[in-house]
């Protein structure tokens, strides 16, 4: 069994994969959780643009598709150029990578009598699987990589780790249509075919470096960088690389066919920009870029938000196994670190460092095939683990038998629940605190209230005592453009927040510090149609205050614990600050909604816990 360990491993891996995306059938859900929703939908669009409407500047056909689908809440996938045409704000290399199988779906909806319009179901089934069947590529490159120069039990590990302990399991089975576990099967061809390189430069084999440089690039245009990998692979000390050029110079020919290879696969991009604006070269992110002198490295790695350690914390291993793999294989070492070293600091230095709803860091997964090294260094030789399972030394006996396979088994349940909390209990994979994260760890039942953890880090659980009422306003006396009389709970009036009245007028309480420790500030709210963007929700702001000076300031989105067309109560609690204060400030703030909102019944207390 030992001797196919890597292969029983590699069936496994499979097995999850599947069942996973079994249990999260991904094109089958409705609007923005189907398979070709929000960035994906941006991947693919040219496809359905071209091959089916033959409208790859106008998009007309778009308006239908969202109407239809609503796979996205506002068109962001492309842009109006000065031009007067759209462009994709998305590469288009993912969309050469789906082709294949969209083709096969749509001569299959053609056949089932489905719509042929590049979102029914078979283009979300046929891109779902297809992208599991690219994962499955992956794992058996990698495989059949690693092998090389590791046991079986070595492979088989890092290989399971890879899948059940990190996000590459969200990002094959549920997720997988995503560029990252594309790329990582690109990554792992390229490694193969330079090892076979290096071995003996071919027309075949260069095509296939020039081929998996070039769409990853296509793809994700940072993603050039895994031209690092042929670069510095193989080379044991950096002072070899003069003997490195020697050798480009021999083999000169399918050099210059990489390169070439690599240059007509993007100019793709270039014809398509010239195309669709008239311009060669468009930068179709926007606003959007890097902050090359002040990368966020502590958000990316250990933050609650979208720290990498923090939700695939079993990478520990392998940046751990980089210095096994350094003492034990270094003619790996350099180029495994480089590509992973110069990949980390470029993920961490775009400014949208927690790259959108993504669960964990998604950036770094195209970097998981180069750390499959390291980890398996640190299983095999770091730890002392050959074939047979001996072990060096007693003190390394007893982390492989009692820490390592405990973290390890953690580091598994850890990702599966968490994965399993990002799409059916609550997980907020955008902008999770630390406060939330921990109310939700091991908790398969969070509540619309826990939410509130995501806006304040504090939030009254248990019973209330001595409750006093410090402040009420039904806002019958009030006057002004921030009051209305179309809605109201109690009386006739309410507080009116929309985008016409963007800051409500404060109310200003007297109020000094107490004897009680906590403070409620409620109101009733109520909506005709709800916020879901929750960077334009309306915000309760309540302030302690001393003159000028904020002594404490917390706040709560409204819109994430109420529903549509009926009064529903909503509040915030605070912590009684211990210095001095004389004011408490309240304030409403429509942060950019469209949408209307009918506020009434305004309640402050104070109170202690039991």
């Amino acid at each position: 069994m030992r001797q196919h360990f890597s292969i029983i491993a590699f069936l496994l891996c499979c097995s999850v994969i599947i069942g996973t995306a079994l249990w999260y059938p991904k094109w089958e859900k409705p609007q923005t959780e189907a398979t070709l929703s929000w960035d994906v939908m941006g991947y693919y669009l040219y496809l359905p643009a071209a091959i089916i409407y033959k409208d790859l500047k106008t998009l007309s056909f778009k308006d239908k598709i969202l109407e239809t689908y609503r796979p996205t809440s506002g068109f962001y996938q492309a842009f109006q150029h000065e031009s007067g045409n759209f462009v994709m704000k998305y590469p288009i290399g993912m969309a050469i990578l789906y082709l294949p199988f969209f083709l096969i779906a749509h001569f299959l909806a053609g056949l089932l009598g489905f719509p042929t319009d590049g979102f029914s179901l078979p283009y979300q089934m046929g891109i779902s699987w297809g992208s599991i069947f690219m994962a499955f590529m992956g794992l058996l490159m990698m495989r059949k990589v690693l092998r090389l120069y590791f046991s079986e039990l070595a492979v088989g590990i890092s290989l399971l780790l890879l899948v059940a302990a990190t996000n590459y399991l969200n990002y094959t089975a549920i997720d997988g249509s995503m560029s990252h576990n594309w790329v990582f099967t690109l990554v792992a061809i390229l490694v193969w075919q330079t090892i076979k390189w290096y071995q003996q430069s071919t027309l075949w084999n260069s095509l296939w470096i020039g081929c998996c440089i070039g769409l990853a690039a296509l793809s994700r245009p940072t993603d050039i960088l895994i031209a690092l990998i042929p670069v510095f692979w193989g080379i044991k000390h950096l002072s070899e690389f003069k003997d490195r050029i020697l050798f480009w110079r021999k083999q000169w020919k399918y050099l210059f066919f990489i390169v070439v290879v690599v240059l007509a696969i993007g100019s793709l991009q270039l014809f398509y920009w010239k195309y669709a604006s008239g311009d060669w070269l468009v930068y179709s992110y926007e606003d959007q870029g890097f902050s090359w002198l002040s990368p966020h490295v502590k958000e990316v790695l250990i933050s609650y938000r979208k720290g990498w350690l923090v939700y695939t914390p079993i990478m520990l291993l392998a940046l751990i196994g980089f210095v096994a793999l350094y003492k034990k294989h270094r003619f790996l070492f350099w180029g495994t670190f480089a590509y992973f070293l110069i990949h980390f600091y470029i993920t961490s230095a775009w400014d949208i460092w927690w790259y959108g709803g993504a669960f964990g860091q998604r950036a770094l997964i195209q970097a998981y095939p180069v750390l499959l090294f390291p980890l398996a260094a640190f299983l095999e030789g770091g730890i002392g683990v050959n074939e047979r399972l001996t072990l060096s030394k007693p003190l390394t006996r007893k982390a492989v038998r009692l820490v390592i396979p405990i973290f390890g088994i953690f580091c598994i349940w850890l990702n599966c629940f968490q994965t399993y909390q990002a799409h059916s209990a609550g997980f907020e994979v955008d902008a999770m605190t630390k406060a939330y994260y921990w109310r939700l760890f091991g908790n398969t039942n969070p509540t619309e209230l826990d939410k509130k953890l995501l806006d304040t880090k504090e939030d009254f659980q248990g019973e209330r005592v001595t409750v006093t009422l410090v402040y009420k306003n039904d806002f019958e006396e009030a006057k002004g453009e921030a009051i209305t009389k179309e809605k109201a709970l109690s009386g006739k009036q309410a507080l009116l927040s929309n985008s016409i009245t963007e800051y409500t007028p404060s109310i200003d309480i007297p109020l000094s510090p107490q004897p009680k420790k906590w403070l409620r500030v409620q109101a009733h709210f109520y909506t005709p149609q709800k916020e879901w963007e929750v960077w334009r929700m309306t915000q309760l702001i309540v302030q302690f205050e001393k003159g000028e000076e904020i002594i404490k300031k917390r706040m709560i989105r409204v819109y994430r614990q109420i529903g549509e067309n009926s009064w529903q109560p909503n509040w915030t609690d605070m912590k009684i600050p211990t210095k001095d204060f004389d004011t408490l400030r309240i304030t409403f703030w429509n942060a950019g909604s469209e949408k209307t909102l009918y506020i009434d019944d305004l309640v402050v207390e104070v109170y202690d816990a039991k």
